[in-house]
């Protein structure tokens, strides 16, 4: 289960009625936090691992737990999600000075010669100067 606290509760209240001995296992976000402190989490990564366990199907927490490795894991693949998305902000002048090193590295200013995935490295490269200098 996830949610509040006040939620959690009626919940359990509402699937085992008030004199069924259950045992309550609670991660919080200052456990995920600490578990997962080498990423440096956000509340939101807090939160999404939270709900994460909350929404784990029964069967697979009670067979396997929920531990340090599976909210690491978690914080992973929030991690390379977020790493694939990452954008970052750089002067025009400084985007301009590694195009034309791109385009030097290409080691060839000659269309005609360059075979197709060079030419289209080229272009590309062309493109984004063009962009700079509208």
């Amino acid at each position: 289960m996830f949610g509040s606290v006040k939620d959690v509760c009626a919940e359990l209240f509402r699937e085992y009625g008030s004199d069924e001995p259950i045992t309550v296992l609670i991660w919080d976000a200052h456990a995920v936090r600490y578990f997962a402190q080498e990423w440096n989490p956000n509340d939101g990564d807090v939160l999404a691992i939270l709900e994460t366990i909350g929404c784990s199907d029964i069967e697979d927490y009670q067979r396997y737990g929920i531990n340090q490795q599976y909210i690491q894991d978690a914080m992973t693949k929030i991690a390379d999600s977020r790493s694939r998305t990452r954008q970052v902000e750089v002067s025009a002048s400084a985007l301009e000075t590694v195009l034309h090193l791109a385009a030097e590295a290409l080691d060839s200013n000659d269309l005609e010669t360059m075979d197709d995935d060079t030419a289209r490295k080229h272009y590309a490269i062309e493109a984004l100067l063009a962009a700079l200098h509208p």
